[in-house]
């Protein structure tokens, strides 16, 4: 079962989750391994008490350190906002926490949905599509 049933809210949660698993993207082209690689680190960087698991609170912290355009960041309120949505989405046995497989999943439906061409990569021409449709999905640029 797809997690993220629509295209427009796995643009809108990988623009704005900033995970660098693909926002990293400028002219380079991501590829699904590359992109599990940066997951996995970017997984063990936000699990702050190591137990193998995203808390709500491990989540807000990230979504308030992401960086939006112009280097910006979400303010408190947006933040945990953005970490319900993550949590809701992400979240599918529903034990209130986000494991290492559950958050693969999630980055594996978003990348389908960036893949547009299904290559197996994300180029910039499919994240800048991707981006303006979480930008249009969310109401902000």
């Amino acid at each position: 079962m797809n997690r993220c049933s629509s295209p427009a809210l796995a643009a809108a949660l990988v623009a704005f989750l900033s995970l660098p698993a693909l926002t990293s993207v400028v002219a380079a082209q991501e590829t699904r391994q590359s992109a599990t690689a940066k997951l996995d680190s970017e997984f063990a960087a936000s699990d702050l008490d190591k137990d193998g698991y995203l808390s709500p609170a491990e989540i807000e912290a990230r979504m308030a350190k992401m960086k939006l355009g112009g280097g910006r960041t979400l303010d408190a309120t947006h933040a945990k906002r953005v970490a319900a949505l993550f949590l809701a989405r992400a979240d599918t046995d529903k034990d209130g926490r986000v494991s290492k497989a559950e958050s693969t999943a999630m980055m594996g439906a978003v990348f389908n949905a960036y893949d547009l061409n299904r290559d197996g990569k994300v180029d910039a021409g499919e994240m800048a599509k991707a981006r303006a449709a979480g930008e249009a999905a969310t109401g902000k640029k």
